[in-house]
């Protein structure tokens, strides 16, 4: 169910504005910390810039940091978790469908690498977001795996087809579910290299 079909308009108008203030706040924190660094930003030049109050920012972001970052407050929306439940097939594959559906975690991974390559301070707080995102996988995955160590195998696999995807110094597009499908079967190919 969209926005738009909700029943009651008025609760989808309160959700498309509490969007947009997210979206304003990211934006303005985003700039400001890309131009000026993290030291060189503070959170009221965000406040102002996205025209809110601190107490504001503080309702949808716990740091500069978050903020700049976009970090969500979950890594997995309850749609992509309800879609992941219902569908058939490989594990892999299902995986490979959340990561890269919607906004889901690959598309906030090229944005999130342009900012922490400019701003290398911003790692420490990226490293720990990613092992609380790979921790979300692998308890979802879990649900359909046979056991846990499968699903953090899987897990594993499609986070480095992600990697390899992001990282090559030719991708100008963001993965997609067949872009990491692929990159796994290479990946899984090359287990039976010989030595040279």
């Amino acid at each position: 169910m969209t926005l738009i079909d909700k029943p009651d308009g008025h609760d989808g108008l309160r959700e498309r504005k509490k969007q947009q203030t997210r979206t304003a706040i990211h934006e303005a924190a985003y700039r400001l910390v890309d131009e000026h660094g993290l030291e060189g930003t503070t959170i009221d030049q965000i406040c102002q810039e996205a025209d809110v109050s601190s107490r504001t920012f503080f309702n949808y972001f716990p740091s500069k940091t978050a903020a700049a970052l976009g970090l969500p407050n979950e890594p997995v929306t309850p749609e992509a978790e309800a879609r992941f439940r219902a569908a058939e097939g490989s594990l892999v594959d299902a995986l490979c469908e959340i990561i890269t559906g919607g906004d889901q975690f690959a598309s906030r991974q090229a944005r999130v690498k342009r900012l922490v390559m400019r701003n290398p301070e911003l790692m420490p707080t990226v490293t720990t977001v990613m092992a609380a995102t790979r921790g979300r996988f692998v308890e979802l995955a879990s649900e359909r795996a046979s056991s846990t160590e499968e699903a953090q195998l899987a897990v594993t696999l499609v986070l480095a087809a992600v990697g390899m995807t992001m990282h090559t110094e030719n991708a100008t597009q963001l993965p997609t579910a067949e872009s990491l499908r692929a990159t796994i079967d290479a990946l899984a190919k090359v287990r039976g290299a010989r030595l040279r």
